[in-house]
């Protein structure tokens, strides 16, 4: 506690001016993705956070930078994504996804802990703190995925996976099937309630409901869903105040279909989320990850600020965590600051 008192301190002098900041930007385009729009500014950084925009006097920084005119945008962040049908480990999938403008992935690592429990899901995130990207994880919830139809080498049973929640890099509750629900089983209304008690979300996956199976799947709290094929289905589970997560993965392709309806009927985007699920390293290498999602989007005629939206302070927004994360604004963390990702993305600025 007092260490973070500390900083805090430093952070708050730095930015009134009465200590040196470790960072200062200056003559930049920054995207604000609060009142959708972009104006010229600078950015002052101290511990890995900005804590000052356009300050009117002069700044003492250890590192000064020119932003000679290019955009700083919010890092893009991940809302579901499996990280072992990459084939890379973490380590290794920095460095195809970070060049994208990627800086945040809300992971469910479901397919290790089905392999090795809890053990495998600790291994998978040994070296979490030495990432140049951050990883929350959506706690598995369906380990063994079909209870009684298969053997593997992992249980996490509802002790496991409130353990895992007490965690600070927990965002949530990873996704449950609807049979967990519609059948009423108790060990997962169990970790629903764990979750809910504990402040966190839970994912869904509702794949081909019905309204009323629908309706079933909102009242248990289960509060998005990646699995909407077609805009009627998303705008379904948009009116059941379940946030709709447009997925771009390598075998389920949904952003074209999902977004031409957005853009058709003029849809509100503030419970629109990104998310690859499933993309194998070779596809995210040729042509993107979530900024694949952001271009595609824009090229369909959405908004460029919307589509940015959707793939920062949206995602921030929905895991409670955008008093860190998703928007270049004082106390936040993570920027992405390049013109080679904005030319990528053919922004039209």
């Amino acid at each position: 506690m007092q260490r973070e008192v500390l900083k805090l301190a430093q952070e708050l002098r730095a930015a009134s001016g009465h200590e040196a900041a470790d960072m200062y930007i200056g003559n930049v385009k920054i995207v604000d993705v609060y009142t959708e729009s972009i104006f010229a500014g600078s950015l002052v950084i101290k511990n890995g956070k900005i804590v000052a925009i356009n300050p009117d006097w002069p700044v003492e920084a250890k590192v000064v930078l020119d932003g000679k005119g290019r955009f700083a945008v919010p890092g893009f962040m991940d809302a579901h994504i499996h990280i072992e049908p990459t084939l890379l480990s973490p380590e290794a999938l920095a460095s195809v996804i970070v060049p994208w403008g990627t800086t945040t992935l809300f992971a469910d690592p479901m397919e290790i802990a089905n392999v090795a429990g809890l053990a495998g899901v600790e291994a998978l995130l040994n070296n979490i703190d030495e990432l140049p990207y951050r990883i929350y994880i959506q706690v598995s919830s369906r380990v063994p995925t079909a209870p009684g139809l298969e053997t593997t080498g992992g249980v996490l049973g509802v002790g496991e996976v409130s353990e895992l929640l007490d965690s600070n890099i927990s965002a949530s509750l990873g996704e449950l099937d609807p049979s967990k629900i519609l059948s009423v089983k108790e060990e997962y209304l169990a970790k629903i309630i764990s979750a809910r008690n504990k402040g966190k979300v839970t994912n869904g996956h509702a794949i081909g409901l019905s309204w009323n199976k629908l309706n079933v799947y909102a009242a248990a709290g289960l509060s998005d869903d990646h699995e909407s094929v077609t805009y009627e289905e998303l705008f379904e589970r948009l009116r059941l105040g379940i946030k709709a997560l447009i997925r771009e993965g390598s075998t389920e392709r949904n952003v074209e279909a999902l977004v031409k309806g957005v853009v058709e009927h003029n849809l509100p985007i503030e419970n629109l989320l990104f998310c690859t699920d499933d993309k194998h390293v070779n596809d995210i290498a040729r042509e993107g990850h979530i900024s694949y999602n952001v271009q595609k989007s824009i090229q369909l005629g959405l908004d460029p600020i919307k589509a940015i939206k959707m793939a920062t302070i949206n995602i921030a927004k929905h895991f409670r965590v955008d008093h860190l994360l998703g928007a270049l604004t004082p106390g936040r963390m993570q920027i992405f600051f390049s013109s080679t990702t904005c030319r990528r993305l053919n922004l039209p600025w």
